[in-house]
């Protein structure tokens, strides 16, 4: 045995002669086509065999790297033209990479820009939401704020530099065009300072403005100039019709600045006074922390100042109630407040996308093996030229590498397109989905993807490496694989498997969630029915009276369309949220020292409202039009109220009244109708009351006074027989003959809303299902080339058992069996990662347990039945040899 220097270890040499393995080399070199590269590397191992059998250290030549870099570009043309003479190998491996990277590359711009990237404020992390809640009412928090709080917590809160108030309002904005309804935020004076944005041309508002009694001003949203306005500076001081009130516009704002929400159009001052004292839950909070402050101190601090309210509100009725609703105060940074539970959906929507591009790489990885198992005669022979273990490995990365810039290209491409789908079709209660997008960090990412999938693939077969003996053994054998290769391609195999089965398991319970939220009763008919709201500006509409005309006009105009068969309105729709509560009081019924009654919802509605909404009466019955036109003291309550107040009893004809007056208004009660959502599908029933409009609240009406919502902005409800949208362009004519300074907003069908409810869940339900089926067909594809590349390794050994008489059937029962085992060991392996990882999206859940067992059996029944057809494929082919062609390939 003979030994050749190889760097500073002896290689052993087979015992045939020089010129022999030499000569094969240069046949097997003449055959691929890189001739000129056999006779080069000959050349470098005669070079490097005579500087080895020097005595002493060998000094390395300062254009050493020079060297290895003309390599390393000598290897990369060189495999560049390899995976163009193989295009079916280039293509699959590419588009493979490229739809992986893609996908994690699209859900990490979103993961980064919603959840890791700070607010687009400065110093954002020292940002706070105020929040309350009453603990009396089972109100644990989202009541808000109130006028009397933001001058507490201002004038005696150490650890708060600043607090400022706002409010949502839809208001129709007139002047410079046709009426328009726009999103306003009503805010103090204090917003820019706490929030530290400044408008980008004019002014923001000034104390004076905040003064009640002073001129109203405005600022516009940078979305409304370029709109409205074609991003013309001298709209600066341009007067403007706001719900009837003269605005001036002081100012623009940022296109990067999107507070409270990025539908908000304008900002107008909120014009406050001390005098108002505590006031109503009417307002929404934000705070900058104090430098050096923490947030515990300033929850700390502002529970104190909760305990010390019946001091400073000795004598205000509304302060002292606190006691008994037992309040709480709650800070939330500002982020956690936005994104909510988004979070985590989005987390999990990233790992998912990991576990596709492992999928990815796991079937690319097969290719690669066979590929190399095909190479491997030409590998030994760059050994035993004396190619050492860094050429090798230039060898297999060269070629990765290229591919994996392919991919990583082509991810890029696909990630663009898929940003821009989701934020035009994403959900509207994804947060900052406006600020998605592909930036820097997003394609550093990507790189790093492709590069790790590079190396991860380049490794495979280094790590599954041969050694020079048994290479040159294999070079006089026919196709055949070792039991330790058929072992890693079989691991490959199981692992696609397993997370394919994680990916259908996790899809699958979605699939149940969203089947069970859509099958939730909404208690009213969703088809054939167009919404939209109507603002009437106080200036116009002094009185309740006048309001009340003013919407039965409307009503009639839009009934007397074609083919309209019900119109009605009410202060809140289902699922639009913002329905105004109070407690409730029953007649004859007393509450104990210390506590409140229950809090129910009001509405206050026109004629003929169940009938339009096509909302189930149980008993008694509904609201007509008489009824409003003769302001009968009559409500008609949901049955969660019936159950809530009522226990086991007939609520008909029993007198409730809400607590907001001092001399209470008992209305009696009339009928009983199904339960419908307020913000989501899947919250519980809400207590919720409905009176006629003309008893409610409405222009004139002092706020403290209120029985029930205001009906100055009423949204409709228009049932046809025809398309609803196709009625969008008469109702607005109809509208415009009662009054050309209305507009509509928040314009859609009743259908929209209720797909409306369920869209975050959806999202990611397609994401997920998108997810587990690349994950499925990568995983199937790779377990056929796996079952394939076997039976052809085989051939051999199938034509001698077909020769011997063993029946067709028994070689694809073979196969079957030896790939199925696999696909079982991989499902065993998918089943416990999915039931030890289910726990991960029981948030995202919905009346579907994480361990459901119809989803496990199912998920797995589907994959077992894929696998084993892929499996089955190959073997079919292996059984229809004919024993002749097959003995001829040994």
């Amino acid at each position: 045995m003979l030994a050749w220097p190889n760097g500073s270890r002896a290689v052993p040499i087979p015992p045939f002669r020089g010129d022999e393995w030499i000569g094969r080399a240069c046949l097997l070199f003449e055959d691929a086509g890189i001739l000129s590269m056999g006779v080069e590397v000959e050349r470098e191992f005669g070079r490097r065999r005579f500087r080895n059998s020097l005595p002493g250290k060998i000094v390395q030549s300062p254009m050493g790297g020079m060297k290895h870099m003309d390599r390393t570009g000598q290897e990369l043309r060189q495999a560049a033209r390899r995976l163009v003479r193989s295009p079916a190998f280039t293509l699959a491996s590419v588009l493979t990479l490229a739809l992986a990277i893609g996908a994690n590359a699209s859900i990490f711009a979103v993961v980064q820009r919603v959840v890791l990237n700070p607010l687009p404020y400065p110093e954002s992390d020292r940002l706070i939401e105020l929040d309350h809640g009453a603990l009396g009412l089972n109100l644990p928090s989202g009541i808000g704020m109130t006028l009397g709080l933001y001058y507490h917590y201002s004038d005696r809160a150490r650890t708060l530099d600043g607090v400022a108030l706002y409010r949502i309002d839809d208001l129709t904005l007139a002047g410079d065009g046709e009426p328009e309804r726009i999103r306003v935020s009503r805010a103090t004076t204090t917003l820019a300072s706490v929030m530290r944005v400044w408008p980008a041309l004019g002014r923001w508002f000034a104390e004076a403005d905040g003064v009640p009694g002073a001129p109203q001003v405005g600022v516009l949203s940078h979305a409304l100039w370029m709109r409205r306005y074609g991003g013309n500076p001298a709209v600066i001081g341009r007067p403007v019709m706001l719900e009837g009130v003269p605005t001036d516009i002081v100012g623009v704002m940022p296109a990067s600045f999107a507070f409270p929400d990025p539908r908000v159009d304008a900002w107008i001052v909120e014009q406050v006074t001390r005098a108002t004292g505590f006031g109503l839950w009417s307002y929404h909070g934000v705070a900058r922390l104090r430098d050096g402050a923490a947030l515990a101190d300033a929850r700390a601090e502002l529970t104190g100042l909760i305990a010390d309210l019946p001091r400073a509100y000795a004598h205000d009725p509304q302060a002292l109630g606190n006691a008994e609703t037992r309040l709480v105060a709650m800070a939330t940074p500002l982020k956690d407040a936005i994104i909510g539970g988004v979070a985590r959906t989005l987390w999990i929507l990233l790992a998912s996308a990991g576990l596709v591009l492992l999928v990815a790489c796991a079937n690319v990885a097969n290719l690669f093996l066979v590929r190399a198992d095909s190479r491997q005669r030409e590998v030994a022979v760059r050994r035993a030229l004396g190619a050492g273990g860094l050429g090798i490995a230039r060898y297999f990365l060269a070629e990765s590498l290229l591919l994996s810039i392919a991919g990583g290209a082509g991810g890029v491409a696909l990630a663009a397109g898929a940003v821009r789908l989701l934020v035009r079709f994403g959900p509207a209660s994804l947060p900052r989905l406006h600020e998605v997008h592909l930036d820097g960090t997003a394609l550093v990412f990507t790189c790093v993807l492709s590069v790790l999938a590079a190396v991860t693939l380049g490794a495979m077969p280094l790590w599954r490496g041969t050694g020079l003996t048994a290479s040159l053994h294999d070079m006089g054998r026919g196709n055949t694989a070792s039991k330790g290769r058929h072992t890693f391609r079989h691991v490959l195999m199981g692992a696609q498997i397993a997370l394919a089965l994680v990916l259908l398991v996790s899809s699958g319970l979605m699939v149940r969630s969203f089947q069970n939220l859509r099958s939730v009763d909404s208690g009213f008919v969703a088809t054939s029915a167009l919404t939209f709201s109507v603002g009437l500006p106080e200036r116009d509409y002094r009185t309740l009276a006048a309001a009340v005309t003013a919407h039965h006009g409307i009503i009639d105009r839009l009934s007397s369309l074609p083919g309209v068969t019900a119109v009605s309105a009410s202060t809140c729709l289902p699922l639009a949220g913002g329905c105004s509560g109070n407690t409730l009081r029953v007649r004859g019924r007393t509450y104990p020292a210390g506590t409140v009654p229950p809090i129910a919802l009001f509405r206050a509605v026109a004629g003929g409202y169940f009938e339009a909404m096509g909302m189930r009466l149980h008993r008694g019955r509904g609201i007509n039009r008489g009824d409003v036109e003769r302001n009968q003291p009559i409500v008609v309550i949901n049955q969660a109220l019936a159950d809530r107040f009522f226990p086991g009893q007939d609520a008909i004809g029993e007198h409730v009244a809400s607590n907001r007056r001092g001399d209470l208004t008992w209305l009696t009660i009339v009928g009983i109708v199904s339960d419908t959502p307020i913000r989501t599908l899947a919250e519980r029933p809400t207590p919720q009351l409905y009176m006629p409009m003309s008893i409610a609240a409405g222009p004139g009406i002092p706020k403290s006074a209120l029985v029930g919502p205001d009906i100055s902005a009423m949204s409709y409800v228009v049932r046809s027989r025809t398309a609803p949208l196709a009625l969008l362009s008469p109702v607005r004519r109809a509208i415009d003959m009662i009054d050309r300074n209305l507009a509509l907003a928040q314009v859609r069908t009743l259908q929209d809303t209720l797909d409306r409810a369920s869209a975050q869940m959806a999202f990611t339900m397609v994401l997920l299902a998108i997810a587990a089926t690349v994950a499925l067909v990568l995983g199937m594809i790779g377990v056929y080339g796996v079952m394939s590349y076997i039976v052809t390794l085989r051939t051999g050994e199938i034509g001698v058992r077909l020769a011997l008489g063993a029946e067709p059937r028994h070689v694809a029962r073979m196969i079957v069996r030896q790939g199925g085992i696999v696909a079982l060991a991989g499902i065993i392996v998918g089943l416990a990662s999915a039931f030890a990882g289910s726990r991960l999206i029981e948030s995202l859940l919905y009346a579907v347990s994480p361990r459901d067992p119809g989803v496990f059996a199912a998920t797995t029944f589907v994959l077992l039945a894929v696998a084993l057809l892929a499996c089955w494929l190959p073997a079919r082919r292996a059984a229809g040899l004919s024993p002749l062609e097959a003995l001829r390939t040994e």
